[in-house]
């Protein structure tokens, strides 16, 4: 990806250091989206283990592909919309209000209390990187050409 300027470059670093935060969570406590998956009624419970380790693995590899220009920031940006369409989808159906009835520290109780927080974060980072992709398209950079 060409860097255009500081702005630009935090920007740029902004969205891949988040992709990197969300990809980590992701690989190293999976039940987090499987719980999500399983009671919002989205996916049947046999596919719940592929899916949870195919969403942060998507992610880091359109991310990657993204970062060396192979291909554009558009997959990426539907990873996040997919991360950003469960927790709002799971907020939808209520699953973030406190019915204390999970045991306080439990999966269940780790998972709700945070996502409303994760639902925004991931939300103005979606808009960030569908911002990032429509500037780096509507302003390519031109390398000059070299003189032989």
């Amino acid at each position: 990806m060409k860097i255009k300027g500081y702005v630009h470059r935090f920007i740029t670093c902004f969205v891949f250091f988040t992709v990197a935060a969300i990809a980590i969570k992701g690989f190293f406590m999976p039940e987090n989206t499987g719980l999500l998956l399983i009671d919002t009624g989205l996916v049947p419970a046999m596919y719940v283990e592929p899916i949870t380790f195919a969403f942060p693995f998507a992610l880091t590899v359109c991310a990657l592909l993204a970062y060396f220009d192979i291909a554009s920031l558009k997959p990426t940006i539907f990873c996040f919309t997919l991360y950003t369409f469960l927790a709002g989808f799971a907020i939808q159906q209520g699953l973030n209000l406190d019915c204390n009835c999970y045991v306080t520290g439990s999966l269940e109780s780790l998972v709700y209390r945070e996502l409303e927080p994760q639902f925004f974060i991931l939300l103005i980072v979606t808009i960030v990187a569908c911002a990032l992709h429509v500037f780096n398209t509507q302003n390519p950079v031109q390398n000059p050409p070299y003189m032989v």
